[in-house]
This record gives C-alpha cells, structure tokens and sequence, in this order.
C-alpha cells in the first residue's frame, strides 16, 4: 500500500510522532509541533483522512500499522482523541519502536455509561444525516474557546471534507475497539492529559495499568491543543524529564 502522507520537522531527541483524530489531518497536530521546537517531529495523515490513501480496513489496528511505517525507528507518540487509540495499539504491536505515550484526550478506551451512549448516538447520527453539515457543527463544538481561531476554522474545513464512507468507518472503528486489554497491555510510560467532560474518566484508566500517570487541563473542550497548549506543553515535559532514562533507552 502508498504510504501515509507525513511531515517531518526539526531534529532534536527524543523524536515525537504526532497523530491527529477523527476526520482531521496533520494540522490538527501542529500546534504540538510548535510548542516542541526542539524536538524532531512527524506529523501524519491517517489513512482515508487528509493526503493519505483510502483502504478497505480502517481499524485502530490497521491505522497503528500504517502510521509505524513511517515513524521513527524509537519515539514518543502523542495521539489526540482516535490517535491517542492509534497510538495505544502502535505501542502493543511494535513495543521497541514506542518509548513512551501521550494521550490527549483520548477517544473511547475505557469508557463510562454517559460516553457510551454517546458514540452510540453519534452511529446513528451518521447513518441519517448529511455529514458534512453533522461534522461541522461537531468539529465547533469541541472548542470553548480557540487561542487561534482560524487555525480552528481550518481545520474544521479539513474535517468537513473526508470522505462520508471513511467518516462512518472511522466511527465504527473508534468504538469496536478494546480499549481497556490494548491500554492493559502497554508497557512504556503513559501520560494520559483529560478535560473536564472526558469520554474516559482517568481513574478508571489508570485501574487498568500501573503505568499510566493522569492529569487534566482546565478551561477546555476536548481540542485542546488549540485552546490550551500552554497547560498540556508543561505537563508533556514534566512527564519526559521524570521519564528521560526509559525514554532514552
């Protein structure tokens, strides 16, 4: 298969591999890469979303197969929302090649009955409604308040524009996939960053393993590098300096 469009910045260790969410591209991700200038990073397109081949399978797993195969031979993957899934199942499947992660607000990995009954309501949604039109509103109603509200516009163009069929997939695959055995069998350092009105609440994550620390911004919506990247920059960097020996390998 064509590989997944990619960007790669700077050079400075450890290398970041950044994966985006749902419907949205490498931009989604780049307020991350700007707030680590001193770091090499790899922004992707998913597949079916931004610049990146369509596929017959849009599993978590198949995405986590697609983006290592043009990550860095060992980094850190910071995934937002369905990338902090793909990021989860990369680490199970090539636990050499991920030497830590970074969830930022993760899609469902062990969800409660509220969120649940969301992504339900969502599904359907997505099987009556024009998507377009569903995912714009849904792409502005992440946000409370954008530190760069065009960079949010943008993106919510990008979101508006994937394809409706990998739309619903991706969907499909956000929830069929098991999110409490892939996060139970990690074995890197995990910083698991929540907002608010999580889909997963932390605790219950971190019940599922040892080696997840927890932590949550304040003031935001679920995009949170395009609110308060200030907040989740600190966090990031805390959590590899107290991790700098495993993460150095």
């Amino acid at each position: 298969m064509e590989k997944l469009f990619h960007l790669m910045r700077g050079s400075g260790a450890p290398p970041l591999m950044l994966v985006h969410g749902w419907t949205c591209d490498h931009s989604a991700m780049a307020p991350v890469a700007e707030a680590f200038p001193e770091h090499e990073v790899t922004l992707v397109d998913l597949l079916g979303h931004g610049r990146s081949p369509k596929a017959t399978d849009y599993s978590i797993e198949a995405q986590a197969a697609a983006a290592l195969a043009v990550a860095p031979p060992r980094g850190v993957w910071i995934g937002h929302s369905m990338g902090a899934q793909v990021a989860i199942a990369a680490a199970v499947a090539a636990p050499e090649r991920v030497a830590a992660l970074v969830l930022l607000d993760p899609a469902f990995i062990a969800p409660h009955e509220k969120s649940l009954a969301f992504g339900e309501g969502m599904r359907v949604q997505l099987a009556r409604v024009d998507i377009p039109s569903m995912i714009e509103v849904f792409g502005r109603n992440q946000i409370v308040e954008a530190s760069d509200p065009a960079a949010v516009e943008a993106l919510v163009q990008v979101m508006k524009a994937t394809d409706p069929a990998v739309t619903r997939a991706a969907w499909d695959a956000i929830l069929g996939w098991d999110g409490r055995a892939a996060i139970a069998a990690v074995t890197c350092p995990t910083l698991l960053i929540a907002i608010d009105k999580a889909l997963n609440r932390p605790a219950d994550v971190a019940r599922l393993t040892p080696r997840v620390s927890t932590a949550q911004v304040a003031g935001s919506g679920h995009m949170v590098q395009f609110e308060v990247m200030d907040q989740v920059a600190a966090m990031i960097r805390r959590f590899l300096h107290l991790n700098r020996a495993v993460i150095a390998g």
